[in-house]
C-alpha cells in the first residue's frame, strides 16, 4: 500500500514561513508541528526577531532555525513553499510586490495576506494581475485562503448546495461580537471598524472600499457556482452608536460614539439578491437593534440561510481549543493556509482559482 506523501515525513514538503504577528505565530506553530512539513526559514520584518530561533518566536522549544530578514537566504534555502503570513494592513503594494518575487523566483506560495484571491476570477486587478503573471513566469502555484473570506465562505456553502434544489437565495450572517475581547487590536478596531469614532463616520474599510475588495470575490463566486448572471454588486451598511459610556477591553467608546456597525454585500440578479454576506461587529456591551437578525448562539458566529427548495440553515460556532486560548477564528485562519501546502506543491503550476476541498488539505495533526 502506497502512504499518502501528504502524511511521509519521508518526502516533507520543504517550508519557508513569512509573518510572525497576531495570526502568523499561530501558523508557524502548526508548521513546526506538521509531520508532512519541514521548516527550513523564517521571514521576520522586526529587526529586534532577526536571529531569534523560529521556535522562540511562536511559543515552541527552539529547534535550530533561526529567523532572518534578508530574502536572499529565504531563496537560498529553496523552499518548495513560502508561507506567506504577514499582515496586509495598510501594506497591499507590499504585499503584492513580496508575493511576486516569490513566485517569479519559481517558490509556490500559500498566503493568507491577500484575501482578494480566495477567489482570483472576481479579484481586483491590481492584485490578479501581477500575482497571475509571476507564477507564470516562475511557474509556481499560488493559492489565497483563510478562515473568512475562506474556507468558511466559500467550501461550506459549496458543500451545502450540494443538496440544494431550487435556490431563491444565499446568504451568511456573520457575528462579529464583543470584538474588544476577541480581536483586542484597537487600531484594527478603532480605525478600521470605526469604533469609538464620531456620528456620521464612515468606517475606513467601507470608505476605503476593503468590503467590496475582500468579500466581492466571495458573492461571485457563489453566483458563479449557482450559474446565476450578475447585473451588479450591491453594499448596504448602517452604524449604531452607544447609548451611554461603554466599558471595553480596550477602554471606554464613549456616548454617542460608533459601537457597532452592519453591512450586507449582495450580489444581485433582475433586482434581487441572489447571493450575499452580512457582518455584524459590535463591541461589549453594545445594545442589539430590532432591526437586525440575532445571532442563533449567544457570543455570535455564522448562520448560512439557503432559501429555496428545501430551506437550509448552518449555525457554525468557532470555540477554543482544550486548554487554548487562541482566538479560534485566527487558529482556523492560519490551519487553513498550513494544511493547503502539500496539495499546492503537487498542485500544477499557476493560480488555483477554486477553493480546495477534500482528504489533500485535511489537518494531519492528530491526538493519538
Amino acid at each position: 500500500m502506497t502512504s499518502d506523501p501528504a502524511r511521509d515525513p519521508a518526502r516533507a514538503r520543504r517550508v519557508v514561513h513569512v509573518g510572525t504577528g497576531h495570526t502568523g505565530s499561530v501558523a508557524l506553530r502548526a508548521i513546526i508541528d506538521d509531520p508532512a512539513l519541514q521548516l527550513v526559514g523564517v521571514k521576520v520584518s522586526t529587526p529586534e526577531k532577526v536571529g531569534m530561533d523560529a521556535g522562540r518566536l511562536c511559543g515552541r522549544p527552539d529547534i535550530g532555525v533561526a529567523a532572518t530578514g534578508d530574502v536572499d537566504a529565504v531563496l537560498a534555502a529553496e523552499p518548495d513553499c513560502i508561507a506567506y503570513c504577514a499582515t496586509a494592513v495598510r501594506r497591499e503594494d507590499e504585499v503584492i510586490a513580496d508575493i511576486v518575487g516569490y513566485l517569479a523566483a519559481g517558490i509556490n506560495v500559500v498566503t493568507i495576506s491577500a484575501i482578494p484571491m480566495v477567489y482570483p476570477k472576481a479579484a481586483p486587478p491590481a492584485w490578479r494581475e501581477p500575482i497571475e503573471k509571476a507564477a507564470q513566469r516562475g511557474g509556481a502555484t499560488f493559492y489565497a485562503t483563510g478562515c473568512e473570506p475562506g474556507f468558511v465562505s466559500l467550501n461550506l456553502p459549496t458543500a451545502l448546495l450540494t443538496g440544494a434544489g431550487v435556490v431563491d437565495s444565499y446568504r451568511m450572517d456573520e457575528y462579529a461580537l464583543d470584538l474588544d475581547l476577541a480581536y483586542p487590536i484597537w487600531d484594527v478596531l478603532h480605525e478600521s471598524m470605526g469604533f469609538g469614532k464620531p456620528d456620521g463616520h464612515v468606517p475606513v474599510r467601507i470608505a476605503a472600499g476593503k468590503v467590496n475588495d475582500d468579500w466581492e470575490p466571495v458573492v461571485r463566486y457563489i453566483a458563479d457556482i449557482l450559474a446565476v448572471d450578475v447585473d451588479r454588486v450591491a453594499l448596504d451598511w448602517e452604524t449604531i452608536l452607544a447609548p451611554r459610556d461603554l466599558d471595553t477591553a480596550l477602554g471606554v467608546i464613549p456616548a454617542g460614539t460608533i459601537c457597532g456597525h452592519r453591512w450586507r454585500l449582495a450580489a444581485v440578479h433582475d433586482d434581487r439578491p441572489v447571493a450575499a454576506v452580512q457582518y455584524f461587529a459590535t463591541v461589549t456591551s453594545t445594545p442589539w437593534p430590532d432591526t437586525w437578525p440575532r445571532p442563533v448562539q449567544p457570543g455570535g458566529g455564522m448562520v448560512f440561510r439557503i432559501e429555496g427548495n428545501p430551506n437550509m440553515t448552518l449555525d457554525l460556532r468557532l470555540e477554543p481549543g482544550r486548554d487554548d486560548s487562541i482566538n479560534p477564528g485566527v487558529a482556523a485562519t492560519a490551519m487553513a493556509a498550513v494544511n493547503a501546502i502539500p496539495a499546492v506543491v503537487d498542485a500544477p503550476p499557476g493560480l488555483l482559482d477554486t477553493p480546495l476541498a477534500g482528504p489533500a488539505i485535511v489537518s494531519r495533526q492528530v491526538r493519538r
